[in-house]
């Protein structure tokens, strides 16, 4: 293997690492949401819901949204460190070209779609996504339930 190839790979996999952390910041912001909204919401579950609750039902809200935006911001930084790690992977390719890693790639990719057709579009963020806007939203429900 020459050294530019060493280069690349060696810069392929910082991408993946970096891509990976951005996921694991993701998780790490949603389990903290998740808990906090988890604590607010049986607090108000164990003592009732009145407008002495008003600041924690603001409060999911609030965390519904930061973990929204968290979430579609680590998936973009994820994203980016992915198509690096692509283009760097098409480039170790051209340099090596008995290896056939695009081939290899494309194979998996085409066995993946026809197994998994249904879920192969649907793309993941969304799932996380979705959590976090429930928490704002169940926010919003309670509020407006504590303010009529």
């Amino acid at each position: 293997m020459n050294d530019e190839t060493e280069i690349l790979l060696k810069m392929h996999e910082e991408q993946w690492i970096h891509a990976r952390h951005s996921e694991d910041q993701r998780a790490t912001v949603t389990n903290l949401v998740i808990t906090l909204a988890s604590a607010g919401i049986a607090f108000i579950a164990q003592t009732g819901l009145n407008p002495t609750k008003l600041p924690i039902t603001v409060l999911l809200i609030v965390l519904g949204f930061y973990g929204a935006f968290t979430s579609e911001k680590l998936s973009e930084r994820s994203r980016y460190h992915i198509v690096r790690a692509r283009l760097l992977r098409k480039r170790i390719d051209e340099l090596n070209p008995n290896a056939k890693l695009e081939q290899l790639k494309e194979e998996a990719e085409t066995y993946h779609k026809t197994r998994d057709s249904s879920m192969y579009e649907f793309k993941l963020h969304y799932l996380w996504l979705a959590l976090h806007l429930a928490i704002a939203f169940t926010g919003i429900f309670l509020t407006l339930i504590v303010l009529r």
